[in-house]
């Protein structure tokens, strides 16, 4: 069988064998609904011809509608396999709602898509699918923190000439301190027209992220 939103992938960090599904494959459906049931036969499917994954990995979650979806799929999931461990890539808009975190603490593995934390165009560098106040998202992320049993990673995103500067690295580095994720991933984006961050500022980068406590992975 082929399959067109499951893959049998592997990160840079710990995680082992991650079953990846990938919300974003799903644009061409603006009901999600529709393709939850295909997903879930996809996800037996695999289990059945290659094994338990490590984790299930649900990724291109960047709103509460997808995460709805996301949520349904999840729950069919553990009534079939009630041991499968369960990975979440997400947006950090998502964690301003009290409702979704409290979903949130279920999950094993959760990594959180954090670009900046300056308030200045907040929502467009992080993506956002909607205006957020970064206040709202930022204290969620802490609060989060504070009960999340799992494993816990920050994701960023540097994007030439909007946050490659030294104001950028210096937030981040205090935020991430003061949550203490279990590890931090640093990416290029390389998409839509950009051009990669200069060999200059990746050297900043890693000498000012150099010390920090817990696991750093460049992916650059």
């Amino acid at each position: 069988m082929e399959y067109r939103l499951v893959k049998r992938i592997k990160l840079n960090f710990d995680s082992g064998v991650l079953l990846s599904i990938d919300f974003n494959l799903c644009r061409e459906s603006n009901d999600l609904s529709k393709v939850t049931e295909e997903i879930i036969n996809e996800i037996k499917d695999n289990i059945k011809n290659k094994g338990f994954p490590d984790y299930l990995w649900f990724r291109g979650i960047g709103n509460s509608l997808k995460y709805s979806s996301c949520k349904n799929i999840i729950d069919a999931i553990k009534e079939i396999y009630p041991h499968q461990k369960i990975g979440m890539y997400l947006n950090c808009e998502l964690f301003q709602e009290e409702k979704l975190r409290n979903d949130f603490y279920k999950s094993d593995l959760v990594a959180i898509n954090l670009n900046s934390i300056d308030s200045v165009d907040f929502s467009k560098i992080n993506k956002c699918s909607n205006q957020v106040n970064s206040f709202d998202v930022l204290e969620g992320i802490k609060e989060f923190r504070k009960r999340f049993k799992g494993n816990l990673g920050i994701y960023t995103l540097f994007l030439r000439g909007i946050n490659d500067n030294m104001k950028t690295i210096e937030q981040l580095k205090s935020f991430l301190l003061e949550i203490m994720p279990d590890h931090f991933s640093v990416s290029n984006y390389i998409l839509d027209n950009f051009e990669p961050i200069s060999e200059e500022f990746k050297k900043k980068i890693k000498e000012i992220f150099r010390y920090l406590p817990f696991k750093v992975i460049y992916m650059f």
